[in-house]
């Protein structure tokens, strides 16, 4: 883990992009959870995803990992470990105050679950958590592609959040990829407590924010009935340039509707 003169581990992003060189990055403002540290469990210099969506600001997948290995789990506890630790000693000048973040988040330039030893890995971020910073939240950006998997659903439940992707709109033009939404609906009803995570944008042919898109997505939610609903457009430059933000007053619209069949709390970002 590289570290900056002061001995705090640097961010890591590579010049000129959004991908992320390192294992841990920031401590960064997330819209949606805070101070926050990202956990990158993907190969560097790679962008790997089971998805390939037209708004990623990590860009496209790569054609091929660059040679470079996936981190093992004891590699990534102890990047987690020291970097706890660096921000106790840091005195808060990098999260406001506060001395350790509000949330450890698995995210980085891809899928996450996409480790070939991802339950290991979760347990092993478990176990430096408890040592380094007991009560410190952990949890995870996914695709939801994997949630089907037993032993993935299970290290997946074993974290403190699971914010899984929804996004309206046609599946192969917003992902990147065809998929089963059904299926993918009734993998995340085996969550606990899941957290939906909503990106609408416009692009060719398509809107995420038309009313067709929209009324399907709405019965996706009642059906998943989560615990709650993260809604956002895009704020960084998107893998392709055609893909467009949609309005914030039309976000608010689509989350007065989605209160209206969702159990928990609905936001947008």
């Amino acid at each position: 883990m590289a570290e900056t003169r002061d001995g705090f581990p640097s961010t890591g992003k590579l010049a000129g992009t959004f991908l992320w060189e390192r294992i841990i990055n920031g401590p960064v403002r997330s819209r949606r959870l805070g101070v926050s540290l990202g956990l990158n469990i993907l190969p560097p210099r790679s962008k790997l995803c089971t998805f390939d969506c037209p708004y990623c600001e990590c860009g496209f997948n790569s054609p091929k990992a660059p040679g470079e290995r996936w981190p093992s789990p004891d590699v990534v506890a102890d990047a987690v470990r020291k970097t706890l630790g660096f921000m106790r000693e840091d005195g808060g000048r990098r999260t406001e105050g506060r001395g350790l973040p509000d949330w450890l988040t698995f995210a980085g330039n891809g899928e996450p679950t996409m480790h070939p030893r991802f339950p290991v890995v979760v347990d092993r971020v478990l176990a430096a958590r408890d040592e380094a910073a007991p009560g410190l939240k952990v949890g995870i950006l996914s695709n939801g592609l994997a949630a089907g998997k037993p032993a993935i659903r299970d290290a997946l439940n074993r974290l403190d959040a699971r914010m899984m992707k929804l996004d309206p709109g046609p599946a192969r033009a917003v992902s990147g990829v065809e998929y089963d939404r059904a299926l993918l609906v009734e993998r995340y009803r085996g969550l606990r407590d899941v957290i939906v995570q909503a990106m609408f944008v416009e692009g060719p042919g398509f809107s995420g924010a038309a009313e067709e898109a929209v009324a399907e997505w709405l019965g996706w939610l009642a059906r998943i009935e989560p615990a709650g609903v993260h809604i956002y457009s895009i704020m960084r430059t998107p893998a392709d340039s055609r893909i467009k933000a949609v309005a914030r007053d039309r976000l608010l619209e689509i989350a007065d509707r989605a209160r209206q069949v969702v159990p928990g709390s609905v936001a947008v970002f």
